[in-house]
């Protein structure tokens, strides 16, 4: 899902994308600046967590690998400014310090991989509610739908920017991020029920506003959420030796029509 510099040739279409992910991002950061520090520190928790867990490439289909995307979850134990700012920060450290997605698409990722799956998530909260059943499905739900329209609109680009075949590249960017959507979804769901159970308060509607309460009930909760994320983290890095090597869903798009090309 990391699209590298130079595939996508139509730089007008790529350019209106990555503005359109950097007006997102800018809206959130407008929203993120206000917010209390501790706030922000358990942003940053959860963004490492994603950081690392993203680094984990499981086998989806027979050639093709795909990995966690985690904006559902981050979208709902944060917000959605959070969410975006954490997920843009992730995308910034991936591209700049180990060369997974390029510098001039960075607005594209961040529009499929951030902005777009999070106001997915957002909306169904909306529609399913705040209710132990409804925050379920909309981890599950969301998550799912939004890791299918962050590949719908890659596959679109590259159709339409990289003159890749169409049913090539919808065929295995959707329908290995569809199943990897699925998958990750009901971890999402899982993770928080886990935390409805433990530290609801990090599911608030408006978190921001439980941690300036300053109350001891808020602080443990917060305590207890940055507890589960350290320990995340360490499962996520501890399972990097047995990520797998299987090109994932772009990278096979990638080479057969560097194939088809040549």
């Amino acid at each position: 899902m990391h699209l590298a510099d130079g595939i996508v040739t139509n730089a007008p279409l790529l350019v209106a994308l990555d503005l359109v992910g950097a007006a997102g991002v800018s809206v959130a950061l407008t929203r993120f600046v206000a917010r209390d520090s501790r706030r922000i520190a358990w942003t940053g928790t959860l963004a490492a967590f994603v950081l690392a867990a993203q680094a984990i490439n499981v086998p989806m289909v027979p050639g093709a690998s795909a990995h966690v995307i985690g904006a559902g979850l981050l979208a709902l134990a944060l917000g959605p400014a959070e969410a975006i700012v954490a997920m843009t920060a992730v995308l910034l450290v991936q591209a700049l310090m180990f060369g997974d997605g390029g510098i001039t698409t960075l607005g594209l990722n961040v529009l499929d991989m951030a902005v777009l799956p999070v106001l997915i998530v957002q909306g169904l909260r909306r529609v399913f509610g705040e209710t132990k059943r409804g925050l379920t499905l909309t981890a599950f739900t969301g998550t799912f739908v939004g890791t299918v329209a962050g590949a719908a609109v890659l596959a679109t680009t590259l159709v339409l920017g990289a003159d890749a075949p169409a049913r090539v590249t919808f065929g295995w960017i959707v329908g290995v991020q569809g199943v990897a959507g699925l998958i990750e979804g009901v971890l999402a769901a899982v993770a928080v029920r886990h935390l409805i159970g433990r530290a609801p308060g990090l599911l608030s509607r408006r978190p921001s506003a439980l941690v300036a309460l300053d109350s001891n009930a808020t602080r443990r909760e917060s305590r207890r959420g940055l507890v589960l994320a350290m320990v995340a983290i360490a499962v996520a890095l501890m399972l990097l030796p047995l990520a797998s090597s299987t090109p994932d869903a772009l990278e096979v798009v990638v080479q057969r029509v560097h194939l088809a090309v040549r």
